[in-house]
């Protein structure tokens, strides 16, 4: 695979997607009773964890509420979209924006919403100034469906 031209763009939309992957990972792993081996875990899913002293032995329950609250903190904001309506009728959610990182580069998560404003074809994207929005070819469509489905997207 060769690296777009705006190669900073394209390595910040590289580190979101890593970061997203690997709270996805650890809310996995607390999800599943632990057996005492910490084996299964990358060495960035037990980086991310020493470095924000979570202890991945005890307490299952609130090492997934510490990194829910950490990955939904990550957003510098969470937008919704409507489709077109017709004037008078009621507009609805039909897609959603999570921006991770703004200007030169810029990140952010896009996706539909369904009709229970349920988050559906996550795509993690990444922008440098003046150029499109790119879609990052390294994201886990996992990973987004997991950080997506974190919020609220309803009034």
């Amino acid at each position: 695979m060769t690296t777009p031209k705006n190669d900073h763009a394209f390595f910040a939309g590289r580190a979101a997607a890593q970061t997203i992957a690997t709270l996805w990972e650890l809310g996995f792993y607390c999800d599943r009773p632990f057996d005492g081996d910490l084996e299964d875990l990358s060495l960035a899913a037990k980086a991310l964890a020493k470095e924000n002293e979570w202890d991945l032995t005890q307490d299952r329950a609130n090492l997934s509420e510490e990194v829910r609250e950490y990955a939904m903190g990550l957003p510098l904001s969470v937008l919704v979209k409507s489709d077109w309506t017709s004037p008078g009728q009621p507009m609805e959610a039909s897609q959603f924006e999570l921006l991770l990182a703004t200007g030169g580069p810029a990140v952010r998560v896009t996706g539909e919403l369904d009709s229970d404003l349920e988050p559906y074809r996550p795509c993690l994207q990444f922008q440098d100034w003046g150029t499109p929005w790119t879609d990052h070819p390294e994201s886990s469509v996992d990973a987004l469906y997991w950080f997506a489905g974190l919020f609220y997207y309803g009034e």
